[in-house]
């Protein structure tokens, strides 16, 4: 996982890779643009841009995923982002092929990274992540999440 400041791009990608290719897309997103899909370089790059309530732990289930990188931001609100590299989680729902997605129930320690607009989460196949998660209140927040093909 990677957690950082768009003004540090450069620290973990070359302007030819993927990740630098999704990320300057994100930096330059017309923020009027409705909600919806946008292709980046067809099914190897896309953003899915959302709105949607912040919810309670309680409500939400870890996940990961095994074809795509998420490239997690949020461009209006706040919320927390949990994660953790726990390997004994249990499974809640198995993965899923053409969803791209296993989730798991929380049961044990996790940390939580708080995103807002300027900043971006990148989320590996091995990260296991709870994503919308309220911070002090339910809010509506507006998010790209980014998706970034694995070269497995």
């Amino acid at each position: 996982m990677i957690y950082d400041v768009f003004e540090n791009i450069g620290l973990y990608c070359a302007e030819n890779e993927l990740l630098h290719k999704a990320l300057s897309f994100a930096l330059d997103f017309d923020r009027v643009k409705p909600d919806g899909r946008y292709e980046i370089d067809g099914d190897n790059i896309y953003a899915l841009v959302m709105t949607y309530n912040t919810k309670s732990a309680a409500e939400l289930k870890f996940e990961t995923h095994r074809k795509y990188i998420d490239i997690q931001l949020l461009l209006e609100g706040r919320e927390f982002c949990d994660v953790t590299h726990k390997f004994d989680l249990d499974v809640e729902t198995d993965y899923s092929e053409d969803r791209d997605v296993a989730l798991y129930k929380a049961n044990g320690g996790f940390s939580s990274i708080m995103l807002e607009p300027g900043n971006f989460a990148i989320l590996y196949p091995n990260d296991k992540h709870r994503p919308s998660r309220k911070i002090e209140k339910f809010e509506q927040v507006r998010k790209m999440v980014i998706k970034v093909r694995t070269n497995d």
